[in-house]
This record gives structure tokens, C-alpha cells and sequence, in this order.
């Protein structure tokens, strides 16, 4: 019998040890960059996991090695992880698409976070935004925030001109119940004309907020306890009866 549970503990132990590393491992941020729908690089967070910034030597010269235009100068991204009144993260880039090479292909960044732990609530709804100025610069951006799959619309960029900047966001978008351990991602969609001095540089946030159920709204309302509430109703009926 004691072999029996000292196995039973034994494989309890091992279950909750496999179970917390695979929490530590969903907190990290993970940027990665897309050349024409394929994988060039990608790096994660180091705990606590609120940021990380990508080493531009070897994103870079994954880029040069794939005959791209396209330099990176600036490219990191930020979470309030594990969470708060909302979730969010953000991506910011910095890039020139005057280097050797060309600049024909649509580059792609990404970046997500999983394991939020807040806000959870039995609604939820999402916002996007993004913006951001271009020098010298010919093509499109588009940027996509999403919970869990679900996106928000698609924010569509024109970029033509000297100098220019851009800047728009979603209106709220519900994404029904927020359980913890939720995922957020970013998703930048970029396509350049090579030109002597084009640089296009931007920002992207995508926030999730939920909505109180009913009975947590009432408690706010009242600022009291929720039993102390119901205790309050039982005792008005008493007095009735």
C-alpha cells in the first residue's frame, strides 16, 4: 500500500513539475520574421517576459542571404504580461528598403504571447491599432491584431511619397468569453518598392478588455462584498414575510 502511494505521489509530483514548466514556457514573447511566406528568423523572451528585442545582426543577415532589399533598424516587442485590468502587447519596427537585393517579396512579422492571466471574465472584446510615418517610400502595410484566432479587422495602409505617416484603430470587437491563460498576437504584412532612401517605420497594439457578468457589476456598484449583498436581499424578505 505504501508503494502504491508513494508511486502515486511519485507520478502526482511529476505531473504538477510538467505542468509549470509548460506555464513558464507560454509566457514568452515570440517574434518572428516571414520572407514570402517563409520562416528567416525568430526569437523568444527571457522571463519576466514583458519584452524582447531581436538581434537585427541576424535577422538581418538572414534577409541579405535571401537576396532582400529589406534592413531592419529597430524591431522589438512589449507585453504587460501576465496581464491586468486589460491585455496587450505591442510590436514596433524600424526598416529601409534600399539595401542590396530585391524588395519584391512580402515581409512578414508576428509576434504572440500566450499564458495572460488577466483580465478573464465571461465577455471580452478586442481593439487594435497602428501607426507610424514612411520616407521615400512606395508600396502597402497592413497590421491585424487577434485573441485566440479570433481578429480584429484588418488595418490597410497605403504608402506612397516623399513623407507620409499613417495611424487608425478598431472599434471594440467582443470575442465572447476570457478564460486565463489566453494568447495575443500581433501581425504586420509589409510590401516595399526597392528606393534610395525608403524607410517605413510603425507600431502595432492589440488590447483585450472584459466586460463585468452582472452580479460582479452590482458589486462594484455597491462596493460591498458579494455575500454581504445577498445576506442584505435574505434579510429584506424576512422582514416582509
Amino acid at each position: 500500500m505504501r508503494r502504491q502511494r508513494g508511486l502515486l505521489y511519485g507520478l502526482a509530483f511529476m505531473a504538477l513539475t510538467g505542468l509549470m514548466a509548460n506555464r513558464a514556457d507560454a509566457g514568452s514573447i515570440t517574434l518572428s520574421v516571414d520572407l514570402n511566406g517563409v520562416s528567416i528568423f525568430s526569437q523568444a523572451s527571457v522571463a519576466p517576459d514583458t519584452s524582447v528585442q531581436a538581434v537585427l545582426s541576424s535577422v538581418n543577415s538572414a534577409l541579405q542571404g535571401a537576396g532582400s532589399a529589406y534592413r531592419f533598424t529597430t524591431l522589438s516587442a512589449e507585453s504587460n504580461f501576465t496581464g491586468g485590468a486589460d491585455g496587450t502587447l505591442q510590436t514596433t519596427f524600424a526598416l529601409n528598403a534600399s539595401g542590396i537585393g530585391t524588395t519584391a517579396a512580402v515581409l512578414s512579422i508576428d509576434t504572440t504571447q500566450g499564458g495572460f492571466l488577466a483580465p478573464v471574465g465571461p465577455g471580452g472584446a478586442l481593439t487594435s491599432s497602428a501607426g507610424g510615418s514612411w520616407a521615400n517610400a512606395t508600396g502597402s502595410e497592413s497590421y491585424t491584431g487577434d485573441f485566440q484566432g479570433a481578429n480584429a479587422p484588418t488595418l490597410v495602409f497605403p504608402i506612397s511619397g516623399a513623407n507620409g505617416s499613417y495611424s487608425s484603430s478598431t472599434g471594440a470587437v467582443p470575442v465572447g468569453a476570457v478564460a486565463s491563460g489566453y494568447e495575443l498576437s500581433n501581425h504586420f504584412l509589409i510590401s516595399l518598392a526597392k528606393q534610395t532612401g525608403s524607410s517605413l517605420g510603425g507600431t502595432g497594439t492589440v488590447t483585450l478588455t472584459t466586460v463585468p457578468e452582472p452580479a460582479s457589476v452590482v458589486m462594484l456598484l455597491t462596493g460591498l462584498p458579494m455575500p454581504l449583498v445577498f445576506m442584505g436581499l435574505l434579510r429584506r424578505r424576512k422582514a416582509k414575510a
